[in-house]
């Protein structure tokens, strides 16, 4: 199965009790390489797949069940579903990982709904996935992205990410959620550029053009 990413699509696929995670697109090497040091790190301290072995070709990973998050956030669970994002943001502000760029705390890169899996009530989480994108910067840059993913994914749902900052303990200011904002679809664009995915760059043009219109609730 094709899953996304930030700026265009990988390859997943579940073998029995492993799962392999082909990278497609730009900087490939790179991205494996950092999800590999993630989740390493983050064995038995942050809730994350565990790793089983990483190679040039791919990532092996123990096989998660779980409903994703964007799921339950579909089927009415968004205030649950965004207070785990708070929660697990919290968390993670103190976890400390080797190895990865950046300076600052780890920052998952990709963060919100669509990179959980919660259990099917959504009361907890079993684990957060995708951390290829994952550095050390600011916590505002994963909060803010869990709230643009529900502004644009689930508007239907957005009154929900004040439960999300309920549970991180802060709201940070409108500039840096925005200032995050518009930096992470830039990003995504760039990545879409340098994979000569056209479609993909007009995409995120739009996508642009749409978050530069955000205003603070």
């Amino acid at each position: 199965m094709h899953t996304p990413t930030r700026g265009g699509r990988n390859l997943t696929e579940q073998r029995g009790e492993l799962v392999r995670k082909s990278y497609l697109g730009p900087d490939a090497e790179v991205r494996l390489a950092t999800e590999w040091t993630a989740l390493v790190g983050l064995r038995g301290r942050f809730p994350a797949p565990l790793p089983a072995m990483g190679t040039d070709r791919g990532l092996l990973m123990r096989f998660v069940p779980g409903v994703p998050g964007h799921v339950a956030v579909e089927a009415g669970l968004a205030d649950r579903v965004l207070a785990l994002c708070g929660r697990l943001r919290l968390e993670l502000d103190s976890v400390e990982v080797a190895g990865l760029s950046g300076s600052g705390v780890v920052v998952h890169g990709d963060f919100g709904p669509q990179n959980l899996l919660v259990t099917p009530t959504a009361e907890d989480v079993v684990a957060v996935v995708d951390w290829e994108w994952c550095r050390l910067g600011d916590p505002v840059e994963d909060l803010a992205w869990a709230e643009w993913t529900v502004r644009v994914h689930h508007p239907a749902a957005v009154c929900a990410v004040e439960a999300m900052y309920a549970a991180y303990g802060a709201r940070p200011a409108w500039s840096a959620r925005w200032d995050a904002m518009m930096a992470a679809c830039l990003r995504c664009r760039d990545f879409c550029e340098r994979g000569g995915n056209a479609a993909g760059v007009a995409s995120w043009d739009e996508r642009i053009a749409r978050t530069a219109t955000f205003r603070d609730r």
